[in-house]
């Protein structure tokens, strides 16, 4: 079997495919403008048991590979690229406006497998890239042949960022692997919710229709539901004789101010509701120590896929046969993790994980608004109940997030809060998974550092450490807060032993980015400088400054293992720790010499008198 990476270039005189092995390396050129390219390319691409796999090929590349099999010009050629583009055709449409038969080739999407609605060169950034390059000649000039290299060169670049990230998800691809191979449909290219969707059509024999949006709908709580505090039994009250309006234009459900906007006071906290899950809004710049307590998350194990089954919701659309599949397909994922089956318990554990995704999508089969709503609004509630029988109990409520809260309480009630939580998994019919932490520190609730017992460090949000869903940010100084949080380890010292790539940023800039006059690329990589005599990073389009780039020096051309550059501000790096550990609620923690360095210096403010001088 042949696998290989590819991607194309257009310009008006000039159509390049280039194509990597990605076994041998080996790389492979066709340009149109040989006489028999066409055919070369085609035989090239249509060898047995050959596997292509590109970056938004199947709505790009792929249409131009066709156009260039067909033997169309490099200008016509062009005009359809720019179609495409401009005009946002789907495939089918651009393969028919211009008479082209979609060409017989094994091909990978890779843009649905990837986590994020970014591009090509953001990912590259996640990757740390040796070379971020935007294509360094104008996608409408005609060019020369003596410019012919660095386009390849450029296209190879593509190539070698493709290969990178399709060496990131290679869990991800070979479990889409063996779903295609377990439903018979092809499901290599789909995201998590596409893939749920495609087995729910081949296993319930659903097909695609225009889903009538209704104009309202209701909710009716699951009996187990009641509290003891009487506001809070009035808001479920309230909540389950509401009618909830139907946007319909976009098909989901408009939240009433009640539940969307207004803070829920309870207990020691606040709370707010919404489509998204319960959060805590009291957990704003705070770092909770275990000491003599226990500071423990309780979260509910599969929780939006229980809900659906214990919880007697039958969607309006879909009705009972769904129920019964996505109950079949649950208790097959449970039998799986049971019995060591890694691979079906992915793939399971997707099917009903991304279900959850498609019910709010008015162009998905799977279009339930109102089993949506019924699902994030017990879940909600839930958590609300859980925490009132524990705080009853004596335990103190630190957060809640989505499906879980994170409570504190003294060690001499333990006993009794796992007997509290097990008597809630009786009623409720879910299941509570715990995992306790040393420390947690909260700069809010989607964005903290949680210290294990066995030191290891949780993060998340701003503070997460680098993947494919996020862009490189110093992550140096949350590594640096997390081992100072876990093991006491000076700050400064893990950011002058800290890999150099820590130390890089990166950012999305729509238009292009520039430092003075050097053009970097729509992504713009640095790190912080002490040299004093840099230009500032500004947008090509306006000028303007690109946010959170003072002192930084574009470094778009990297190597990725090497040494720590002349001019690193190590300083700034020490300061943005600094910082961090404020926002976490861990300023009592610093040293007096970090406080100073952390005290903003105050100007004194003079009045201008008559003659000009101050």
């Amino acid at each position: 079997m042949s696998t290989h990476v590819f991607d194309s270039e257009t310009l008006p005189n000039y159509t390049l495919f280039r194509f990597k092995d990605i076994e041998t390396g080996e790389r492979h050129g066709f340009v149109r403008s040989e006489p028999d390219a066409p055919q070369r390319l085609r035989a090239f691409v249509s060898q047995p048991d050959t596997t292509l796999i590109g970056f938004n090929n199947k709505s790009f590349d792929d249409v131009i590979l066709a156009a260039f099999i067909a033997g169309r010009t490099e200008m016509e050629i062009k005009r359809i690229a720019n179609d495409i583009i401009e005009n946002r055709l789907a495939p089918w449409v651009a393969l028919r406006k211009y008479s082209l038969n979609a060409v017989s080739v094994d091909t990978i999407d890779l843009i649905e497998v990837a986590p994020s609605f970014v591009g090509l060169k953001a990912y590259g950034a996640r990757l740390h890239m040796p070379l971020l390059q935007d294509m360094p000649i104008h996608h409408a000039e005609l060019i020369t042949v003596e410019q012919e290299p660095i386009v390849e060169s450029y296209c190879d670049n593509d190539c070698d960022t493709t290969e990178a990230l399709l060496n990131a998800l290679e869990p991800e691809v070979m479990l889409r692997v063996d779903m295609s191979r377990q439903y018979g449909i092809d499901l290599r290219s789909k995201s998590d919710a596409q893939m749920a969707e495609q087995a729910y059509i081949k296993t319930m024999g659903l097909s695609r229709s225009n889903n009538k949006i209704p104009s309202t709908v209701k909710y009716v709580p699951p009996a187990f539901l009641r509290f003891r505090d009487p506001a809070l039994q009035a808001l479920l009250e309230r909540v389950s004789t509401t009618v909830f309006q139907m946007n319909t234009v976009t098909g989901h459900v408009i939240l009433p101010d009640f539940l969307g906007k207004e803070i829920i006071s309870f207990g020691a906290g606040t709370y707010q509701l919404g489509v998204g899950g319960i959060h805590s809004t009291h957990d704003r710049k705070v770092c909770y120590v275990s000491g003599g307590n226990i500071i423990t998350d309780i979260d509910a194990a599969s929780f939006y896929p229980s809900i659906i089954l214990e919880c007697g919701f039958i969607p309006v659309g879909l009705g009972q046969p769904f129920i019964d599949e996505y109950r079949r397909i649950y208790d097959r994922r449970i039998e799986a993790k049971r019995t060591g089956d890694k691979v079906t318990n992915e793939t399971l554990k997707i099917s009903l994980n991304g279900t959850f995704g498609k019910l709010a999508s008015p162009y998905s089969v799977l279009y339930a608004p109102d089993l949506m709503l019924a699902v994030t609004l017990t879940g909600q509630f839930t958590l609300l109940m859980l925490i009132e029988w524990l705080e009853h109990c004596g335990a103190e409520t630190l957060s809640a997030n989505t499906d879980g809260i994170a409570m504190r309480y003294a060690g001499h009630i333990e006993e009794t809060v796992k007997r509290v939580v097990a008597k809630f998994e009786g009623v409720s019919k879910f299941s509570f998974e715990y995992t306790p932490y040393r420390v947690l520190a909260m700069k809010d609730v989607n964005n903290y550092f949680a210290v294990k017992t066995d030191r290891k460090i949780k993060t998340k949000g701003i503070y997460a450490e680098l993947s494919l869903k996020k862009n490189p940010t110093a992550g140096v100084c949350a590594t640096a807060v997390g081992q100072w949080l876990a093991k006491g380890t000076p700050l400064l010292e893990t950011i002058q032993n800290a890999g150099f790539v820590s130390f890089i940023s990166a950012r999305n800039v729509t238009g292009g980015g520039q430092q003075g006059s050097t053009f970097l690329g729509k992504v713009v990589r640095w790190y912080q400088s002490n040299a004093s005599d840099l230009e500032p990073m500004t947008y090509v389009k306006n000028g303007n400054k690109v946010p959170k780039t003072a002192g930084a020096r574009a470094c778009m051309t990297i190597d990725p293992k090497g040494p720590h550059p002349a001019d690193l501000d190590y300083d700034w790096y020490y300061r943005e720790a600094l910082k961090i550990a404020i926002d976490t609620g861990c300023a009592e923690f610093l040293t007096n010499e970090e406080r100073i360095m952390m005290t903003p210096v105050k100007t004194i403010k003079t009045k201008k008198v008559k003659d000009g001088t101050r």
